[in-house]
């Protein structure tokens, strides 16, 4: 099994699998997931799997499950329903591979494929599409994956038609980390972060409810970065997201190449000092949040508090390195997140402050800021003077007449 560095995604994989209701598992043995000699047939299946994903020339889902009836890996002996779960298996296996997505088989899927809403209902980028059906099983992996929405965007590439959208993508040239920070979303603009499993949900934005998503297993990332890349006693070419996408430049398909998912990552990992990191308010505000709620320790994910829990991070050398700066440029640092980090510039932007807290949390200008407090403070100062020589005037004026009296 790959990533087998990264403490955390067995348990995770073993934890996607035993949510899979019964009938997607009906080509393997009967499985006791506590007992490793048990689960042994799956994962014989999962590493099968992945040599197929990695292996050179096209691939699709059909063809996947064909090779593995045909070998006797999966029992497909039972017509229409038991090659249906085998599918249902193939599918499942190159969404955790990837971690671009996750299955949903309730209800039972009737030869469709339908991935879990992680976003709440949101359709953004990456999920303009919840559902394929039969015919999209026989496309090959990039067409198919393209079928749900833009998971691996090519560089500089605004998937959006909304005229404002676009308008936000074609004009914000920059981002900060003093303007575009957790603080700033969650404080002045009142938004609320959500974590999700799925890579390709990353920086996905709810404009209606205020949601951001943002992806918390960040070191899968980095693992398949130095698959693909190699290293010392290491192949390259080895990670199966990467193999998810177009083998050479220039398709007319609007789908990231090798070296764009690599970009993308690395954009990823970079957008979390970006939001978190660089800001000492938002790193405070990681500190105190959960965004491993409810799983075990076993299932968290380390890399991501010291991306945006710590002010000194020890960027990775090789393909995982990253160049933190006070202002990005987009096009530039940001090509294959641009469109979303615009849109989310954009909203922060239109956020005004509507309270005397959030005036006071709402940094972003800071000239602005203390002219704002400076006026606020001896504005006040000045009505209080005023009203104490009101006071003491009359108080004198009372005196004098009593004594005159």
């Amino acid at each position: 099994m790959e990533q087998d560095e990264l403490p955390w995604y067995r348990w995770w994989v073993i934890q996607q699998a035993r949510a899979l209701p019964q009938h997607v598992l009906l080509s393997l043995p009967e499985i006791d997931w506590d007992d490793e000699a048990s689960s042994a047939a799956f994962f014989l299946a999962w590493n099968r799997i992945r040599e197929l994903i990695l292996a050179p020339g096209p691939k699709n889902v059909n063809s996947i499950t064909h090779t593995l009836t045909s070998l006797g890996m999966l029992e497909a002996k039972n017509g229409y329903e038991s090659t249906q779960a085998v599918k249902n298996l193939v599918i499942s296996i190159l969404g955790w591979q990837t971690m671009l997505y996750k299955p949903d088989f309730s209800p039972p899927s009737t030869g469709s494929c339908t991935l879990l809403d992680e976003t709440d209902g949101h359709r953004g980028e990456a999920r303009l599409s919840l559902t394929q059906f039969g015919p999209a099983m026989n496309k090959n992996l990039p067409d198919f994956l393209l079928g749900f929405g833009m998971m691996l965007p090519p560089p500089n590439y605004c998937a959006f038609d909304d005229a404002d959208d676009q308008a936000l993508f074609n004009h914000t040239r920059t981002v900060s980390s003093k303007d575009l920070n957790a603080h700033v979303l969650t404080k002045v603009c009142g938004m609320t972060i959500h974590w999700v499993d799925s890579l390709s949900c990353h920086l996905e934005l709810d404009r209606q409810s205020g949601k951001l998503f943002l992806w918390r297993y960040p070191s899968f990332g980095v693992s398949s970065l130095a698959q693909h890349h190699g290293g010392p006693g290491k192949d390259e070419r080895q990670s199966t997201l990467h193999h998810c996408a177009m083998e050479k430049p220039g398709s007319s398909l609007p789908w990231g190449t090798e070296q764009d998912v690599s970009s993308l990552l690395q954009e990823i990992l970079l957008s979390y000092r970006l939001i978190f990191g660089q800001n000492k308010r938002s790193r405070a505000g990681f500190r105190r949040s959960q965004p491993f709620a409810r799983l075990p320790s076993q299932g968290h994910d380390k890399l991501l508090g010291q991306l945006c829990g710590r002010k000194r991070f020890d960027s990775p050398t090789g393909a995982a390195a990253l160049i933190e700066r006070d202002e990005y440029d987009l096009a530039a640092d940001f090509p294959h997140l641009r469109s979303r980090l615009a849109r989310l510039g954009g909203y922060a932007a239109g956020k005004k402050p509507r309270s005397i807290r959030q005036l006071w949390r709402d940094r972003r200008d800071s000239t602005a800021w203390l002219a704002l407090w400076s006026v606020l403070v001896f504005g006040s100062v000045s009505v209080v003077l005023a009203l104490l020589q009101t006071v003491f005037q009359v108080l004198q004026y009372t005196a004098m007449g009593k004594t005159g009296g």
